[in-house]
């Protein structure tokens, strides 16, 4: 018993820096976002670890009311992008992280109601000499109301 338990952890070490980190999913957001000329919206990023090569690139946001959000590739009114190359995001390891999202009251096209922040994120995966790339998309749905006027 003590054997294969030694065992199964010797092996887990020596494959613990082959393993790569990627972004699987974003936190929920509870409550109501209160938009401001100024105001951000914070996605939280969840990340794991994968034994294949995984490098997040960058993530664009963009909104939309759900009526608009016809699908899983709707990105919607793009608002943002984000090297998570440059932030020392791109292979994390386990655990998570969290961007502040500029979402104005102007960005709010429908008004007060309920949005759709999608996050596409570039990433490159396979063989790290020749990566090959895809795009995900992660969305947050939320409540937003305007809080004052950019006038």
């Amino acid at each position: 018993m003590f054997r294969t338990i030694y065992r199964s952890l010797v092996l887990a070490t020596i494959a613990l820096p082959l393993a790569s980190a990627f972004i699987n999913d974003v936190q929920p957001f509870n409550g109501t976002y209160s938009a401001t000329s100024t105001s951000k919206f914070p996605v939280t990023f969840l990340t794991a670890s994968t034994m294949v090569e995984f490098l997040d690139l960058s993530v664009s946001f963009g909104i939309s009311t759900p009526e608009d959000h016809a699908s899983n590739t709707t990105l919607g009114v793009p608002l943002s992008n984000v090297d998570l190359l440059a932030l020392n995001h791109s292979s994390t390891g386990p655990g998570s992280f969290t961007i502040d999202v500029p979402i104005s009251s102007s960005d709010l096209y429908a008004g007060s109601g309920s949005y759709i922040l999608t996050a596409a994120v570039l990433r490159g995966t396979g063989d790290s000499a020749v990566l090959n790339f895809r795009v995900d998309p992660f969305t947050v749905s939320f409540n937003a109301t305007g809080g004052d006027s950019d006038a």
